[in-house]
């Protein structure tokens, strides 16, 4: 029979530790939290659970803490999480590790909370979380594990929600610190700039996130799990910058490339609205186009095997969308119908 450890790395995470340790009551043999400096009431609360405390020294490291943790852990498979999720489903197949020899890494469902002009989203992606005690991870920031094996996606389901403004405010500074630092030694890889992208673009940065977005797009891999959100980021970033003949070109070339994904053409409609809002003398040519783009997003539905994707965009997001276009082109009984799909 396997044991199994559940690993944390954490820094003043009072706010949140408590519910995420509770979620895995009862399903772990052991508990280590490695806390890496924390101020407030973060080491209290672990230690009303139970867990086996670490203090590790903060090396601007993240991979280096990680393996910290793990060295610590002694389970035959490691159950790594972050203060700020938790539990939402499989516990079943966290319990059916015992039975299962340490010959995968496991990807759970990281469902994260969002928030776009005070409405609250979901977004999804499959991440390695269920580690054999051999593998560890390497990258000072946005740190990935090491592996050789088979991985496989897990029925368990995390929550996380680190994305939320309210609760980003102590990252936002120290992972843009740390991902300057590392471009400045590998300028050109394509996933620290497709991060620094992102991290930029949550500071609403659009014009300086757009330069290692574009970076990132010329040096990664076309079969990069990241590349798809990579493009839809890119065409939101053109799309608030209003680089809208950029944009326009990034969609006809990219096209091809995401014909399964609901994703691009939702935010292809969505920056088709803000052309027609910049250019009315082109509005009544891209009119069709939008109407089209949140229909074929519709027509392919949500598709979960698209990482990072925002849940909706193949379903009620899209039908809504469709409604208040409608509504602007006054065609009532089209915007009643995909109201009541969105209703749906």
């Amino acid at each position: 029979m396997q044991s199994i450890s559940l690993v944390l790395i954490v820094k003043n995470e009072e706010r949140c530790i408590d519910r995420c340790l509770a979620s895995f009551h009862g399903l772990v043999d052991e508990i280590i939290v490695v806390d890496t400096g924390s101020t407030d009431d973060t080491v209290r609360k672990a230690e009303q659970h139970n867990v086996r405390l670490m203090h590790y020294r903060w090396q601007n490291d993240f991979a280096a803490a990680r393996n910290f943790a793990l060295d610590a852990a002694q389970g035959d498979w490691n159950l790594v999480v972050d203060a700020d999720e938790w539990l939402l489903e499989g516990a079943s197949e966290i319990l059916r590790l015992r039975d299962q020899p340490t010959e995968f890494v496991g990807l759970i469902e990281q469902v994260n909370q969002l928030q776009d002009q005070g409405f609250e989203h979901y977004s999804s992606s499959y991440i390695p979380r269920v580690l054999p005690k051999s593998v560890r991870y390497q990258g000072r920031i946005h740190e990935q594990p090491r592996y050789s094996l088979q991985s496989k996606n897990l029925p368990i389901r995390f929550a996380h929600d680190g994305y939320l403004v309210s609760n980003r405010t102590q990252k936002i500074g120290r992972n843009e610190t740390i991902l300057r630092s590392e471009l400045a030694d590998f300028p050109q890889d394509a996933y620290l700039n497709y991060q620094l992208g992102k991290e930029l673009s949550t500071q609403d940065a659009f014009n300086e996130a757009i330069v290692f977005f574009e970076i990132a797009k010329s040096h990664c891999l076309m079969d990069a799990p990241w590349r798809h959100d990579l493009i839809v980021r890119l065409l939101f970033s053109y799309k608030k910058n209003q680089q809208f003949a950029q944009g326009l070109a990034t969609i006809e070339s990219e096209e091809r490339n995401y014909l399964h994904s609901p994703d691009f053409y939702f935010v292809c409609g969505d920056f088709l609205i803000d052309c027609a809002l910049h250019s009315p003398q082109h509005a009544a040519q891209l009119m069709p186009m939008i109407e089209m783009n949140f229909l074929k997003a519709r027509e392919i539905g949500e598709n979960p095997a698209i990482d990072e994707r925002v849940i909706g965009r193949g379903s009620f997001l899209a039908a809504y969308n469709l409604y208040a276009f409608h509504t602007s082109m006054g065609h009532t009984d089209q915007a009643e119908h995909f109201y009541q799909l969105y209703e749906a």
